[in-house]
């Protein structure tokens, strides 16, 4: 793949990055869901769903956010009773989290709201090229990941440009 094309990649990525973190699109879904929860509040109310049992300091690492952020944004959780702490069943010291019915519910309106407007953004594609984008934005998500792991995508999973 030439570095004009992946260059044209990279900014393309960057404006969905900016799209799916935008206060606006955020503000949308609120107001489409009834889901009152921040931004930060929905990033770690996702990946404690994703990771059960998970600890403040993992949420913190994972998200990238300070301890005391981490903090303020569980217990806003705690009290929304979107997630439930529990005790470490190892170590007395550690707390885990899991989402709670509510929190599931919530995520799940959340979800369904983006599938909407994702099937809207797609409708006067055609089903082949929808199938076609899918696969190609997975098989992209999944190298990030193994990318950002270090590790190099296997030659026989390389497919050339």
């Amino acid at each position: 793949m030439n570095d004009a094309l992946l260059s044209e990649l990279v900014g393309t990525l960057n404006d969905l990055y900016r799209l799916s973190g935008s206060p606006r699109v955020h503000a949308d879904t609120v107001r489409s869901t009834g889901v009152a929860i921040t931004q930060t509040g929905l990033r770690f109310l996702s990946l404690i769903q994703d990771s059960p049992r998970i600890s403040a300091s993992d949420l913190a690492a994972s998200l990238d956010v300070s301890q005391p952020t981490a903090s303020r944004v569980l217990q806003s959780l705690e009290n929304d009773e979107y997630v439930v702490r529990h005790q470490s069943d190892r170590d007395g010291r550690v707390s885990h989290y899991v989402t709670t019915a509510k929190g599931r519910k919530a995520l799940a309106k959340v979800h369904r709201y983006h599938v909407d407007r994702l099937a809207f953004a797609l409708s006067d594609t055609e089903p082949a090229h929808r199938k076609a984008i899918a696969r190609a934005v997975t098989e992209l998500v999944e190298r990030l990941h193994t990318a950002a792991q270090g590790k190099a995508v296997p030659v026989k999973e390389r497919r050339s440009a």
